[in-house]
């Protein structure tokens, strides 16, 4: 069977479409492994939070990306082949995918508020009521201690969220079983932040104690009188700290979303216009038979 020249040189556009498609789908499957198995992915957000949903997220990924690239090698041995039938199933689960991939996205966007005050919620029980608690007879609680002191000095943080004078970022410690176990001997001495929370290596009595010299810099009991930064101190919640990782990539990564998405489209109007033309020349074929 013979095809136009433009029916042609369509296919082999689609055929390299859909290896960039199949190279877009591994990447998704190393992400979400990534996601899986790196230090502070999924694991650490279900030991932070005590949920699966993260995990569950990485693994929708992996599935994802699987999907996608097992459609990419169907459409491009449909396109090399001018299989109309390989063609057509690759053009119904692009568009199935296409239209999964941006709902899920216009979710993600519509709820992200929620998302972030429940993963919020989450991190602050973890750290209110397992972190230091029994750690050496409690291995949940032992893993949750071992994660927040991990993720601080990681993320250069203090607490869940919030800035110098939020109740949320250093000032949560206090408010802490760990904190009222310490504290309850001698409050003036006791360390009211893990520390984690302190910049670099620094003596607790400038960075972990009340600073009695200057109230105006934590830690102080109440994080409204404080008016300047304690320079030994982070005094950024974890969840902020977070996002601005994650903001100094945002470009490419709605880059790299939106270029798939493209691709992706591309890929269906082609696979359309190879098919309708193949079939046009299979009725041309029986035409002249």
């Amino acid at each position: 069977m013979s095809v136009s020249g433009a029916t042609r040189v369509a296919k082999w556009i689609l055929v390299i479409l859909n290896f960039l498609v199949f190279c877009a789908g591994a990447i998704a499957i190393g992400l979400g492994a990534w996601g899986l198995a790196s230090e502070y992915g999924a694991q650490t957000l279900k030991d932070l939070t005590g949920s699966e949903l993260y995990r569950g997220a990485a693994i929708a990924i992996i599935v994802g990306g699987s999907v996608l690239a097992l459609i990419a090698i169907i459409g491009g041995v449909g396109a090399i082949i001018e299989s109309k039938w390989l063609l057509g199933i690759y053009f119904v689960i692009m568009i199935l995918l296409l239209i999964l991939f941006v709902t899920a996205a216009a979710v993600g966007f519509a709820f992200r508020d929620k998302i972030e005050e429940e993963l919020s919620k989450q991190m602050q029980n973890s750290l209110v009521y397992q972190y230091g608690v029994n750690v050496n007879n409690n291995d949940d609680n032992n893993v949750v201690t071992d994660v927040w002191d991990a993720v601080q000095k990681k993320l250069d943080c203090c607490g869940v969220s919030g800035g110098l004078n939020s109740s949320m970022s250093w000032y949560i410690w206090q408010g802490s079983t760990w904190f009222k176990q310490r504290g309850v001997m001698d409050p003036i001495l006791a360390d009211r932040v893990p520390s984690s929370c302190c910049v670099g290596k620094v003596e607790n009595s400038t960075c972990q104690r009340l600073n009695l010299l200057n109230p105006t810099q934590p830690i102080q009991s109440d994080p409204k009188l404080v008016t300047n930064p304690n320079p030994a101190l982070n005094h950024q919640g974890c969840i902020d700290s977070l996002k601005d990782k994650i903001s100094e990539h945002i470009a490419a990564i709605v880059g790299i979303a939106v270029a798939i998405l493209i691709v992706m489209l591309l890929s269906v109007i082609l696979s359309v216009c190879v098919c309708t033309n193949i079939r046009k020349s299979y009725k041309s074929e029986d035409n002249r038979l």
